[in-house]
């Protein structure tokens, strides 16, 4: 300490000016760089994040109902257990139900044109069931429909 003390005597006024100004400089370079930049960085990657996250929530928010809607099948049981319990208030028939991996086949009897498009409307809007094929033909009965085949998901 004392040969650092007798150096700095032995420097002249403006060499200590000059040294205590860089030592000033140096000393805020050090604060900004090793202080001051990294909160910096870290606060702007946080903001980067939290949009981010934001965005995703508005995504996700968006696509939630439609998410509810594919998965209110699960949730009220299976596709079978759909069909079953929904055909008869729009009296509709069910002849025949085959599962098939996850769709179902099935024959129903004679219906009414409107009643099979009520109940086709139910199942898609508050089951979630998806209609994947419909092969009718027109029976004897005007207004009435035979459905040969019906294939839901």
């Amino acid at each position: 300490m004392k040969a650092l003390q007798s150096w700095w005597l032995s420097l002249q006024p403006r060499e200590q000016q000059v040294l205590k100004i860089a030592g000033i400089v140096l000393a805020v370079g050090m604060f900004y760089s090793l202080i001051w930049q990294p909160i910096q960085q870290a606060r702007k990657d946080s903001e980067v994040r939290a949009k981010a996250a934001v965005e995703q929530l508005a995504w996700l928010q968006a696509k939630l109902p439609l998410l509810a809607q594919t998965n209110q099948v699960a949730s009220s049981g299976s596709l079978n257990d759909v069909v079953a319990q929904t055909a008869p208030r729009f009296k509709v028939k069910v002849s025949r139900m085959q599962p098939q991996n996850e769709q179902l086949q099935v024959s129903l009897e004679d219906v009414a044109f409107e009643q099979l498009l009520r109940w086709l409307t139910e199942l898609q809007s508050k089951h979630g069931v998806s209609l994947v094929q419909l092969d009718i033909a027109a029976s004897e009965v005007p207004g009435t429909v035979r459905v040969r085949r019906l294939v839901l998901e």
